[in-house]
């Protein structure tokens, strides 16, 4: 799967009316480079989940002029008009979808948490006639949170059972399935509910898939055949599991633990490199600079910095060669963050016991604040990014939409300029 470009690849809020309003165009031109506005914001489809609070898991995807969703309540794969967020289709399945699509080659990928995948025709898919049928799909044994890794023909998938399968992109047919033994001394009582996507490396021993499981080991599968080339134990703590997809920083792999640690393993020799002692339960997301400090809009370059979303509330910059942290942000809710997306005007990040965040990559200062309105409705999963728009989804089970206006104000206030503040969210 391709990188975002350079600071690129946002999120949640509580009900109003589906009320259609004037978006971008169905690919947004420019970048999300200056402090956004509320364009929109609309229930999810489907039924109201029954309880106060929960959790809505399947971060959102953007692509053409679609977003790609599920909801926690509902079996069915929502597709929604990126300019209004009105329902186009749904498009039925086993269970939930809680984990985030993916649109490759032409095809719409996503499982859900009767373990089933589904790959679909992407024009097919958004057909608003709500015909067509998938192009395949191949039942499951485990739910499946996590979005699958497409690499090379191949689709990669790994479930809360502690599976990984490798499947034909073309017809699904059944390549190889790898079943993790677990540590023995590892409570089963205590396992999160939780698997990280597959991360696929190229590596001296041909292609590997680095996974994480949730007694906190962490693997490289030989893509081609699924056998273990290598593991090692990285996560401490009550709950040492591993969530969040590895990182790989030229030679490491960086991997957090849900209690702790951060690591960054060096993938030939499996020595540490550096530790911070703070968990994780979303991947971390790198970024680049010249100095001793990440530079706004560099992307990964020869000085690399990571920033880490922590279960504290805490976003870090840790300097990647080092493990130094270069600085750290508090989101001031003590709730678990999600991954932080790069743009050209920071990092976008929620918090599970918040709201929405910009935040800037060289001071890790926050720009931008946006609120929920009320506490249940934190945010889970990652924002998506498309052009100068991004969405994201709140626990309350709703879907906001944000974009930077075309005419960017003239600079003036901080190195991202003057915006309007509709509705006072603009925040510290």
């Amino acid at each position: 799967m391709s990188a975002p470009p350079a600071w690129a690849v946002v999120l949640g809020l509580a009900a109003a009316p589906p009320a259609p309003a004037p978006g971008p165009p169905a690919a947004a031109p420019a970048a999300f480079s200056a402090l956004p506005a509320e364009q929109w914001r609309v229930e999810l489809p489907g039924q109201p989940f029954p309880a106060a609070t929960h959790t809505e898991l399947g971060g959102p995807v953007i692509h053409g002029g679609h977003i790609f969703v599920g909801r926690a309540s509902t079996d069915a794969l929502f597709v929604l008009d990126r300019r209004s967020g009105r329902e186009v289709r749904r498009i039925p399945t086993a269970a939930p979808v809680q984990s985030q699509p993916v649109v490759v080659d032409g095809r719409l990928l996503f499982a859900d948490l009767s373990g089933r995948i589904q790959v679909w025709d992407l024009a097919a898919a958004v057909d608003p006639s709500g015909g067509g049928a998938p192009l395949w799909q191949k039942e499951g044994s485990a739910p499946v949170l996590s979005p699958p890794t497409v690499v090379d023909g191949a689709v990669y998938v790994s479930n809360v059972a502690d599976v990984v399968i490798a499947l034909s992109l073309a017809d699904g047919a059944l390549l190889w399935r790898h079943a993790q033994r677990l540590d023995a001394s590892r409570s089963t009582e205590l396992e999160l509910y939780g698997a990280p996507p597959p991360q696929y490396v190229e590596s001296p021993e041909g292609p590997q898939l680095i996974v994480g499981f949730t007694d906190g080991a962490l693997a490289g599968l030989s893509a081609a055949e699924g056998e273990v080339l290598w593991q090692r134990r990285v996560g401490e703590g009550q709950y040492p599991d591993i969530l969040g997809r590895a990182l790989t920083v030229g030679e490491d792999v960086v991997v957090a633990g849900f209690t702790e640690p951060l690591v960054a393993l060096h993938r030939g020799t499996r020595n540490v490199r550096w530790r911070v002692d703070v968990g994780g339960a979303q991947e971390a997301v790198l970024g680049g600079g010249s100095g001793a400090r990440p530079e706004r809009g560099a992307g990964p370059g020869p000085h690399g910095f990571v920033f880490h979303g922590g279960v504290d509330g805490k976003l870090r910059c840790v300097d990647a060669r080092t493990g130094g942290v270069v600085w750290t942000w508090d989101s001031e809710t003590g709730t678990a963050l999600t991954r932080p997306v790069p743009t050209e005007a920071g990092l976008l990040v929620g918090a599970s016991g918040g709201g929405l965040y910009l935040v800037d990559p060289v001071d890790g200062a926050a720009r931008w604040t946006w609120s929920p309105g009320f506490h249940p409705a934190g945010i889970t999963s990652a924002p998506a990014v498309d052009g100068r728009q991004a969405v994201a989804v709140t626990n309350a089970g709703n879907i906001v939409s944000f974009i930077i206006p075309r005419d960017e104000p003239p600079p003036g206030d901080g190195p991202f300029g003057r915006v309007p503040d509709p509705g006072g969210r603009r925040g510290r």
